[in-house]
């Protein structure tokens, strides 16, 4: 790399010494500038390795200042430079570990968003507009409710997304805290499920409804019962009444069969946990 002093300004000079002069402002411009101090001739969008502070330098398309783009390294790194837009728009979802939102993104946290004076929780600032006209096009109010300015009252939605941002409303995000993302739609004999609606429970009791059906079977040995000071006794019919003799004459009849009980009780009715292994992480969306 090299660094012209004379870039656009090549004094008239004898034919070897002008070649030379060309020859190290082309190489300055091929392999870009790199000195510890900026260029003394500047252009717009120029490029600058500043060897000084390490820094990858791009002059703005005015002239005025230097933007830092970088590090020489090594390794080189580029630092401050934009995301494509096309790699993440208004209403990606990503996953992280981070407590603090990236630039251009708000964490999921169960709060709303709107403008500055719409008395939004997670996020009041016009750079919520996109995500804001989205939610409101796509989501139902039943699970993305849109909220009077500065309050917690339902509104429901308006004329327009548009409207209600004038309006200053503020939309709810999606509730994802403690919840596990799944993919909307009706998938093949599977229920519908619509856009930021969320169903199941941590926790599940179990009632009889639950349960399929079935029986309880129980048996009782065959016995005796001895009547002391008696004897005989005339059985009657399966299951019937049965007399037998009284002490000094005469007979007593005494109901047969039957009898009431039950399996006895078991169980306490607690709800079983109704979650499976799972890690947990923070959700941020796009603005």
């Amino acid at each position: 790399m090299t660094q012209a002093l004379d870039l656009g300004a090549i004094a008239n000079q004898l034919a070897a010494l002008y070649r030379a002069r060309v020859n190290a402002n082309i190489q300055a411009l091929a392999t870009q500038h790199y000195g510890a101090t900026e260029p003394p001739m500047i252009y717009p969008n120029l490029l600058w390795f500043d060897s000084g502070t390490g820094s990858v330098k791009l002059r703005d398309p005015t002239n005025t200042n230097w933007w830092t783009v970088g590090t020489i390294g090594p390794p080189m790194k580029w630092t401050n430079v934009d995301i494509p837009q096309t790699a993440f728009t208004t209403g990606d979802v990503k996953q992280t570990f981070r407590t603090i939102a990236d630039p251009g993104w708000v964490m999921m946290n169960d709060g709303s968003i709107g403008d500055g004076s719409s008395g939004a929780t997670t996020r009041a600032n016009p750079d919520a507009e996109a995500l804001f006209s989205l939610l409101w096009a796509n989501t139902s109010d039943a699970w993305c409710k849109v909220l009077a300015a500065g309050g917690s009252t339902p509104t429901g939605r308006g004329a327009s997304a548009a409207a209600d941002w004038v309006a200053h409303r503020h939309i709810l995000l999606p509730k994802v805290l403690g919840r596990v993302l799944a993919v909307a739609g009706w998938g093949a004999g599977l229920s519908n499920f619509a856009l930021a609606t969320w169903q199941g429970a941590e926790f599940v009791g179990l009632g009889l409804g639950n349960l399929p059906a079935h029986t309880h079977s129980f048996g009782v040995p065959a016995h005796t019962h001895t009547v002391p000071g008696m004897s005989g006794g005339a059985a009657g019919a399966s299951g019937g009444d049965r007399t037998y003799p009284l002490w000094g004459g005469g007979v007593q009849t005494g109901a047969g069969g039957g009898f009431s009980g039950n399996t006895g009780s078991a169980g306490s009715g607690e709800p079983h946990f109704n979650i499976q292994p799972t890690c947990y992480l923070n959700v941020m969306v796009k603005l």
